[in-house]
């Protein structure tokens, strides 16, 4: 499944599983040309267990790492179980090392808080091959909040930690959706499987109101967040990419886009601009 074999029994940590998980990419099989998940509100009675063909595992921690369900009650940290393909559940791993690799500086994830990740419904969701992320807080205290809607919030720090956060996942999973993409995004970040390997698409809406909401958010670039890349976001993406030194073509190539990637959740969890 992964180009360098890494399994959810393995664990990497520190820059060198950076440079080593930064040419890892995940294909799911059966789900290259499938759209992105566009009504993500969910109810927690659609969570029940799967019946019939559909092959699901049972998960409570990613990697180790408690995920809790705040929906109905916030701040509750009792363990749930939440069910997802094995093949998405592998993908979960990578993208929770990347994230303890790339915000290493605030020391361990305390916690993850979701919406879902397999739902008794159409989709990706209903495929279990997606996750709904609401919150995550680290040792340190630090959190990003998609639930709190950090994507507007009136601190730029915060603001970078929700793209930092983003782009961690925009490196394992293909359709990314946020609080720029729609108002049925604003209280958390979608990641699924559809449309595999990741890479950054011109005609894609999601990648480029990310694009946008970036170049904006750390480099002041004042563009519209409209997904639509025309003229002047080209112009600040080549700027962005010249900054962070990315050399090669991220449009098509998984492994430059996936390093560029983190490049940017780099500047973000340290608050820096580019």
């Amino acid at each position: 499944m992964f180009e360098n074999n890494v399994t959810r029994r393995g664990f990497v940590t520190g820059a060198a599983a950076v440079a080593g998980l930064a040419g890892l990419s995940t294909i799911a099989p059966g789900l290259a040309s499938a759209a992105p998940e566009t009504n993500d509100q969910h109810r927690e009675s659609e969570f029940a267990p799967a019946v019939g063909a559909l092959a699901l595992m049972t998960f409570q921690k990613i990697d180790g790492t408690p995920v809790y369900y705040w929906r109905s009650n916030r701040g509750n940290t009792t363990a749930r179980n939440w069910q997802a393909t094995d093949a998405f559940y592998n993908a979960l791993v990578a993208w929770v090392r990347d994230l303890r690799s790339l915000s290493s500086s605030y020391g361990s994830i305390s916690y993850i808080v979701s919406a879902g990740f397999y739902v008794d419904k159409p989709g990706q969701h209903g495929a279990g091959t997606a996750m709904d992320l609401d919150h995550v807080r680290w040792s340190n205290g630090n959190v990003t909040s998609p639930l709190d809607q950090h994507h507007a919030s009136g601190t730029a720090a915060l603001r970078k930690r929700y793209l930092a956060t983003e782009a961690v996942c925009r490196r394992r999973f293909r359709y990314v959706l946020d609080g720029w993409y729609n108002a049925d995004h604003r209280d958390h970040i979608h990641s699924d499987f559809g449309g595999m390997p990741v890479r950054v698409l011109k005609d894609s809406e999601a990648d480029t109101k990310f694009v946008q909401g970036t170049c904006n958010n750390f480099r002041g670039s004042g563009l519209a967040i409209d997904g639509i890349w025309g003229p002047a976001t080209t112009s600040a993406f080549n700027g962005l990419k010249s900054a962070l030194g990315v050399t090669g073509d991220p449009h098509t190539s998984t492994s430059v886009w996936q390093g560029m990637l983190s490049k940017i959740a780099t500047k973000g969890f340290a608050n820096q601009n580019i």
